[in-house]
């Protein structure tokens, strides 16, 4: 990997269209299916929630800088109708939550700091219907609400720069900026981030794919559909390994979390499991409206 590619993946672990309320699209199943989800033990980490987004914003320069933002308002009135109604499952702190659509080479999501999430134009291209997409807003909230993103950066500051506390947004910023010139410099330094970010998010994931299960059913969309996401994207097909793969080790990561996913669908009410996903007009044509943009495709 790159070290800038390590930077935003850094910045990220892992258009500026507010989420607002529901203002639109076919509620389906939202009536039968009820669901609370448990809350997710979050681990320790040395921001507070005011530093906690600051870092995000700092984040969210240089992720910008690196990324072309799409800026079309075109696009913002599907994005808030399916966003609003996943985040109505959230705590009313998770309303300043904004989707940013960027220009990216690869199909990603990922949220930076607890106030956006960015989704590629070759992420849109992948999906097959809103409740695709709610899965993956859902995905990325479930990093949001257990402050993944500060836990990763509180532990790269205490074991580059051995720093366990910050300040305001200049001292953050310095810290952020003298953390990413050390691993620059030293390529030890750099695969230490490397394997602090991976195993926290291997930590993380399964959580938040539990939070896309329920999030999405929630809100009246089929949580079948983020397994189907997860697994096309994934290149998983359909494939969980066995109890033979698991001794032998040769189960990866990927077959790990689309075991748990399914496991976690079992575990939904039946009603919410019954939700069929569909690909509705009004998503085809704003996902042909994405992919046809030419300020997502001049890169």
């Amino acid at each position: 990997m790159r070290t800038a590619q390590m930077q935003v993946s850094i910045l990220s672990t892992i258009s500026l269209f507010t989420f607002s309320a529901f203002v639109g699209g076919t509620v389906r199943g939202q009536q039968s299916c009820s669901v609370t989800l448990a809350p997710i033990p979050t681990a320790a980490q040395i921001f507070s929630i005011q530093q906690e987004r600051t870092l995000g914003d700092i984040e969210a320069e240089r992720v910008e800088t690196d990324y072309h933002v799409a800026q079309n308002e075109k696009f913002a009135a599907h994005l808030n109708a399916i966003a609003g109604r996943v985040l109505s499952q959230f705590p009313r702190e998770q309303a300043q939550v904004h989707v940013i659509l960027i220009d990216s080479p690869a199909a990603e999501a990922f949220s930076a700091g607890p106030e956006r999430i960015y989704i590629s134009g070759k992420m849109v291209a992948l999906l097959r219907s809103d409740d695709e997409l709610a899965g993956l807003l859902g995905h990325e909230l479930g990093h949001i609400v257990t402050h993944q993103n500060a836990v990763i950066m509180s532990q790269l500051f205490r074991e580059i720069l051995g720093v366990s506390a910050v300040g305001d947004r200049k001292d953050i910023s310095e810290k952020l900026r003298k953390m990413l010139d050390s691993i620059d410099r030293d390529k030890k330094l750099l695969r230490k981030a490397a394997n602090i970010i991976e195993r926290q998010e291997r930590i993380n994931q399964n959580g938040a794919d539990r939070v896309a299960l329920y999030a999405a059913a929630a809100s009246g969309f089929s949580p079948h559909a983020y397994v189907e996401l997860f697994d096309r994207s994934a290149e998983t097909n359909g494939n969980r390994g066995s109890v033979l793969n698991d001794f032998f080790g040769t189960t990866t990561s990927n077959l790990r979390r689309l075991r748990e996913i399914k496991k976690a669908l079992k575990q939904l009410p039946q009603p919410c499991q019954e939700i069929v996903p569909a690909a509705s007009a009004e998503f085809r044509t704003w996902q042909a409206a994405v992919m046809s943009d030419p300020d997502l495709a001049r890169r």
